[in-house]
This record gives C-alpha cells, sequence and structure tokens, in this order.
C-alpha cells in the first residue's frame, strides 16, 4: 500500500523529480488496469501491428471470383462465418451510421431481410454507433472492438474477484486467465460472442454488492445498480441472445445464493433494488430487443420443444473425451494445423470428425495449468466463494448434455431454438478464472505442508493427465490423427505443467515471495504457449467494392462442408462484398416465408445439409421463378475457378405499371423508386411487417405477401418506401425511461455517503 512520505521528504524530491509522486501512486493503483489493457494486444498482434484484420480472409478469397492462392491453415467452417457473416453486417452497421441511418434493413441478401432485427447485427449497440460515427474503417473498428472487449471481459472478471475477496494480484491472475482464454480467442471472429460473454462478470460483481446486505454501503449500493443496469442492457445490445441469457442465469444464481446466505429477512430490499436495475437494462436493450422478438415469431427455426428435439440438442454438447482440453486448447489437435487424410488436407483437431459440428470454439474448456494449481491451493471451508464453484459445475454439466437441461429446454420459452448446450461451458471458465484468483494468499495466511505440495504438483500432473485422457474418444479410424495429436501436445504439457507449478511455487513459497510480482505475466506465457500465438484467424481483408447497379443476381451454388473449402462461388453474404445483390443468402435468423420462397425456386431444400441458416441457388433452380423474384443475372463457376455470367428475361425489382421502374435511391431503411402509373407497382423486395410507402410525399397502403405492392395513379410518381421494424418505437420509449433511471442513478451515486 502507497504511504505519503514526509512533507520535508516530498519537497525535496519535488525538486528532483517533480513527477515521481504523481506517477508512482497512480501506477500502484491503475497498474492492473494498464497490465489487463495490454495484454489482448498479444494474440491480436497480426491485426496491431501489422494491418490485418480479424477474420480468415485467405479461407474465402481461395474461393471464386477472387480464386486466390490455397492458405496454408486448414478450412474451419465455424471462424468462416467471421467473414461471411460479421465482416458484411459490421460494414452495414458502421456505413448506416457513418451517414446517419439507422441500420435497420438489408437489401443486399435474401431478396431484402431484417438487420437490426437479426440481433447479432447488433446495429443500435453504443461500441459500434460510435465506430460508425467516427467514420473507423472497418477492418480497424472490428480490431479496436476485438481489443476492448477482450480487455473489459478481464477487467470485468477483476472486478469481481475482487468482490469475492481476491488480492490485487489474484484478481489480475484472474481476469488475465479469462481474456487471454481459448474460449474467448477462438470466439473473437465472431464478435457477438466476445462483445456480449464482456459484459457478464460485471453483471454478476453488480449483483454480488446489491444482495449482500452486510457489506454493502449507500454509495457502493448506487453504484452497483447503475453498473447492474448498464451491464445487463448492454448485454443484450451486443447481440447475442443466447450468451445474454447464460448471462442472466448466472445472475439469478448468484443473486439467489447471495440473499439465501443474508436470511429472508434482509433478502426483500436488494432483491427488488436487483430486480429494477436488471429490468432498466431490459428498458435501454428494448429497442433492439423488440423487433428481434418480434420477428423471431416468422423464424425459419421456430419450433416447439419435443422428446426428439431434446435428444438432438444434447447430443450437441460436449463429450468428455473433449475435457482433455483442460489444460491446453490443443490436446485434441489444433484445427489451424493441416494434415493429410488421403488425398485431402484437413485440420488436425480430430474431434469434429468424432462428433457432428465439433469445434474447437464449441467446446473450448481451456482453464490451464497455472489456474488448475490455484484451484487446489483454495481453502475450500472459506464458504465465500462456494456459490461460484457451484455455478461453474453447473454449467459444466450443462454443457456435457447431461439431464440438468431437461428442465431449460421444455419450459424456458426459446431455449429449445438455441444453439449446442456446450457454450455454456464459458461461465464454467469464468467461475474457474475467478474462484482460482481468490485462491493467492493474502498477507498472513498460511497454507498446510500437504496442501502446497499438492497444488505445486497439480498443474504438472493434471496437464499429464489431460494428455493420457486425449486419446480415450478417438475411434479406430481417428486413431493416426489422435496420435498426431497426443505427439504434438506432448511438450506444451510437460513446459505448462512446469510453468504452472513455478507459478504456484512463486505464491506460496517464502523464499520466491519476492518474485511473485511476475506470476501476471504467466497467464499470458501459458497462452502463448499453448494456443494465443495463432488462435485468433486474420489477414489481408477482402475489398469491400461500391454496389454500381440495384439489380439482383443469382449466384449458383451447390455444396457446402464442415472440414474442407467448398468449390463455390461468392459464398453466401459475400455478394455484399462484391457490390452485388442476391436472391439468395446467410443470416442467423430467417424468415420462413424467404425460406419458403428459395425452396420453391429451388425445387428442394435451398440450405446444404452442413448448415441450415445457409440459402442457395442450386443448379436446378426455376429460372423463370427467379426472374419472378427479381433477378437478372445468374452466375455460375466453371471446373476452372473462372465465373459465367448471363442474363435472363425479367424486369428486375422494380415492375412498373407502364414499363420499367427506376430505382432511384436505396439506404439500411428506405427505398425510393420512380415509375409510371395507372396500375398496380410490384417492387420485389420483401414485404415484412414495418414497411410504409408514400407517393409523393402522401401515405398509401403496402399489399401483397411475398412482395410489396401498391397502386398508383396515372402519371410518373416518386414512390419512397421506409422500414421501420415493429417495436422499434416502443423500444424507444422504453429506453428513455431506462436512461433516465440510470441517469437518476449516477446522481445518487454521486451524492451518496461512503
Amino acid at each position: 500500500m502507497y504511504v505519503r512520505p514526509p512533507k520535508a521528504h516530498v519537497s525535496a524530491e519535488l525538486a528532483r523529480n517533480p513527477i515521481f509522486y504523481v506517477r508512482m501512486p497512480l501506477f500502484r493503483r491503475f497498474w492492473p488496469v494498464l497490465l489487463l489493457a495490454l495484454l489482448p494486444l498479444v494474440p491480436l498482434w497480426r491485426c496491431v501491428f501489422l494491418g490485418d484484420a480479424i477474420g480468415p480472409f485467405d479461407q474465402i478469397r481461395q474461393m471464386s471470383p477472387w480464386n486466390g492462392p490455397k492458405p496454408s491453415q486448414p478450412w474451419d467452417v465455424l471462424q468462416a462465418d467471421g467473414v461471411l457473416q460479421f465482416y458484411p453486417w459490421r460494414d452495414m452497421v458502421f456505413k448506416a451510421w457513418s451517414h446517419g441511418q439507422p441500420p435497420l434493413w438489408n437489401p443486399y441478401e435474401l431478396g431484402g431481410t431484417p438487420l437490426l432485427a437479426n440481433s447479432q447485427s447488433a446495429g443500435l449497440y453504443p461500441p459500434h454507433i460510435a465506430m460508425g460515427v467516427l467514420h473507423v474503417p472497418t477492418p480497424l473498428a472490428m480490431t479496436l472492438l476485438a481489443w476492448f472487449h477482450l480487455f473489459w471481459a478481464g477487467l470485468g472478471v477483476y472486478w469481481l474477484a475482487r468482490r469475492f475477496g481476491a488480492t490485487k494480484e489474484g484478481a489480475v491472475i484472474a481476469g488475465a486467465s479469462f481474456q487471454l482464454s481459448a474460449f474467448m480467442l477462438a470466439w473473437t471472429a465472431l464478435p457477438s460472442v466476445i462483445s456480449t460473454v464482456a459484459w457478464i462478470p460485471w453483471l454478476l460483481g453488480g449483483i454480488k454488492v446489491l444482495c449482500s446486505v452486510s457489506e454493502r454501503t449507500s454509495k457502493s449500493m448506487f453504484a452497483a445498480w447503475v453498473v447492474t443496469a448498464l451491464s445487463t442492457g448492454m448485454m443484450f445490445l451486443a447481440g447475442h441472445l443466447q450468451f445474454a441469457a447464460y448471462g442472466c442465469l448466472a445472475a439469478t444464481f448468484l443473486g439467489a445464493w447471495t440473499l439465501c446466505a443474508e436470511g429472508p429477512r434482509k433478502a426483500l430490499v436488494p432483491a427488488c433494488l436487483s430486480l429494477f436495475a436488471v429490468m432498466a437494462g431490459f428498458l435501454i436493450a428494448a429497442p433492439q430487443l423488440l423487433p428481434v422478438l418480434n420477428y423471431s415469431q416468422f423464424s425459419h427455426r421456430r419450433n416447439s420443444p419435443t422428446e426428439q428435439g431434446y435428444t438432438a440438442y444434447v447430443a450437441g454438447g460436449i463429450r468428455p473425451f473433449e475435457l482433455a482440453n483442460l489444460a491446453n486448447a490443443y490436446t485434441l489437435g489444433s484445427p489451424r494445423t493441416p494434415v493429410q487424410l488421403g488425398s485431402t488436407t484437413i485440420g488436425a483437431y480430430w474431434p469434429a470428425f468424432e462428433k457432428q459440428g465439433a469445434n474447437l470454439a464449441e467446446s473450448a474448456v481451456t482453464i490451464g495449468p497455472l489456474v488448475v494449481g490455484l484451484l487446489a491451493l483454495l481453502p475450500w471451508r472459506r464458504r465465500q466463494f462456494w456459490c461460484l464453484a457451484a455455478l461453474g459445475l453447473i454449467a459444466l454439466f450443462l454443457a456435457l448434455g447431461t439431464v440438468l437441461n431437461w428442465p431449460l429446454y421444455f419450459f424456458v420459452p426459446g431455449w429449445s431454438a438455441t444453439g449446442s448446450p456446450g457454450r455454456i461451458i464459458v461461465l464454467f471458465v469464468m467461475s474457474a478464472c475467478v474462484v482460482g484468483g481468490t485462491a493467492v494468499p493474502k498477507e498472513g495466511d498460511s497454507v498446510s505442508k500437504t496442501q502446497r505440495n499438492v497444488a505445486i504438483a497439480a498443474p504438472f500432473l493434471f496437464g499429464l493427465l489431460c494428455l493420457l485422457a486425449s486419446q480415450g474418444g478417438a475411434s479406430e479410424d481417428m486413431a493416426s490423427l489422435a496420435s498426431a495429436a497426443f505427439s504434438a501436445a506432448v511438450v506444451p504439457a510437460v513446459v505448462g505443467g512446469l510453468i504452472g507449478s513455478l507459478g504456484i511455487a512463486l505464491v506460496i513459497l517464502p523464499p520466491l515471495a519476492k518474485y511473485r510480482p511476475a506470476l501476471v505475466a504467466f497467464p499470458l506465457l501459458l497462452a502463448w504457449l499453448g494456443y494465443a500465438s495463432d488462435i485468433v484467424p486474420s489477414g489481408r481483408p477482402l475489398e469491400i467494392q461500391p454496389a454500381t447497379s440495384f439489380d439482383r443476381v443469382a449466384y449458383v451454388n451447390k455444396e457446402w462442408s464442415l472440414h474442407i473449402a467448398a468449390p463455390v462461388i461468392a459464398p453466401p453474404n459475400t455478394a455484399y462484398l462484391l457490390g452485388k445483390h442476391e436472391i439468395a443468402g446467410y443470416d442467423s435468423l430467417l424468415h420462413r416465408d424467404t425460406d419458403a420462397l428459395l425452396k420453391d425456386i429451388d425445387g428442394s431444400d435451398p440450405a446444404p445439409p452442413a448448415n441450415g441458416n445457409m440459402m442457395f441457388v442450386k443448379p436446378d433452380a426455376d429460372e423463370h421463378k427467379l426472374a419472378d423474384a427479381g433477378v437478372t443475372a445468374i452466375l455460375t463457376r466453371n471446373p476452372d475457378g473462372s465465373v459465367e455470367s448471363r442474363s435472363i428475361d425479367g424486369n428486375g425489382r422494380v415492375l412498373s405499371p407502364q414499363g420499367k421502374g427506376e430505382v432511384v435511391e436505396e439506404s439500411f431503411s428506405k427505398l425510393v423508386v420512380r415509375a409510371t402509373g395507372p396500375g398496380r407497382l410490384v417492387v420485389r423486395d420483401r414485404n415484412m411487417p414495418g414497411w410504409l410507402a408514400k407517393v409523393d410525399g402522401k401515405h398509401v397502403p403496402i399489399e401483397g405477401s411475398l412482395w410489396q405492392e401498391i397502386d398508383l395513379p396515372a402519371g410518373v410518381h416518386t414512390v419512397e418506401f421506409n422500414y421501420v421494424p415493429p417495436g422499434l418505437m416502443a423500444g424507444l420509449a422504453a429506453a428513455f425511461l431506462g436512461w433516465l433511471a440510470i441517469l437518476l442513478g449516477l446522481v445518487y451515486w454521486r451524492k451518496a455517503k461512503a
């Protein structure tokens, strides 16, 4: 702790070095923030220092029409979404805000589809608005956002660990271990995940303070209320509702546990405060959340819980053999390491061939040897952290697809339509990091000789145990891949275990106490040794070409693969990068009528078996139906990778009563056309609730079920279509109340006494 020196000594030192006594106290106070801000730069080094963009761009660039060189790293189907979905979505959102427009509608994909209401575009998330308003280029903006959310997640875990009694050093180790965890880094290219997860520890910390009556002061109560409300709202605005639901689940569990420990007589006021804070958070997220919930009722994946669906749901959980990655992310093989399987090059992560949909990011259970050693060092009789330990264990059993999923699947609305239950492993990883951070002894704490020896040996022995267990889940067909992964993992397991054991020795052995500050660098050292040097995909970004035409095209594709790069042309959503409008597309939330339209055009399911959210125009598509959908050109891929384009007869997107109409203006919420009446004007953009039309400035009704149709009087007219997603206006009114409540909370926070 910093102690102010005598006044005369300060004066003498100020004469020699006037900034010494200004800088050092600030550094001693804020060094955890500085360190946690610097650490994420290391896994992002290619983007920060070499100008790369986050995402596997080389994997997409090898496809037509770019036909770039084949990349050295193998295909990773999940990471490819960083370019196919998030790169276009983020650019649309930034571009809309740079022009002062809300990003409400995506006119480029699927014949037109909601942009704000797809949730993961996160069009109203404040950091996204800031990037757009400041005109930050999309590749740089995504790097800045990735850095910020990794930093914010680490700082949130630091703050949460401090709330549970961790020392400053222990809390830094917890925060660094989480922000550099395999889970956070593996999902960096799919940014809605880390953007959402980054707010969960802040929410839990706020709930902890609000519900801990015996430890709360008037000032801390208002501060915690504001933090809880803001983190709830930001968590939902960040876009990934599945992980936001995990955050709410964790907050409910932590709040209930803490209130029960305080006693029922003291529970009413903190329970109400917590509930009001969460409600304020929902209010500020309402402008985005309400359109999403409204649009989800039309989802092609909307279903009712069934026993058959539950069986398929839990089958996507983490298999026990995948827990071999607890010590090191690549114990079961690296998806970045190419191996030859016959004449095909694939990734060395062999669980992808043992379980449908298996992916390193989906089962990123790694907590690392240092955290394992700290968990062995815990004084388990101290009940303060039992709730977090219980939360972590429950999350682990949910991730494993156990019976604990049954009530959530059948009784929580919308849960049956979420992705793999294995993703809740993030709560296990976060809880392990926080609980491990609380194990760093405080001054005066004693550790028994037996526990000391067990804790020092635990990282090394656990790494070897995971290494031996890594062979358990491999079938005979995968034996060679599993054996190769085992051989590659031996050195990281041994060295990582030794580093973890050394870290624990620094924690508890008095002769090494003077070297303990170096311990805060161990999470980075272990992450770099295990996976951090290549787990975040990056490359030279694909150039985003401006749209030169309002016409709609169809790229003909057939194949998509989980394991190799398929021979396709402009895979869905990259048409936007090429400045084209297309009838196919790729979205996490698809309208069931759009799905039916493409089924009718293709004469079969437009989605490839490998991905139910990806819509193709297939080789057998009906050209007349494509023309009826506004398509004017069909593009196909030749065997040599070249692209062949041919026109088809049709009137395009706008069919005027008296000849072909003309698109005058298009944005992410508006379409302006010029057409001649009298008669029926048909605009072949998907007609969904929320569209409004004006003819020469006067409102007119929109008819038509699939496309937008209006009746025009005689003469030449300017027709303006504006899209306001259902729920947006009510959401804005709710957000006003939510932000007002938070503002009042801030005022009372400033006025409250400690």
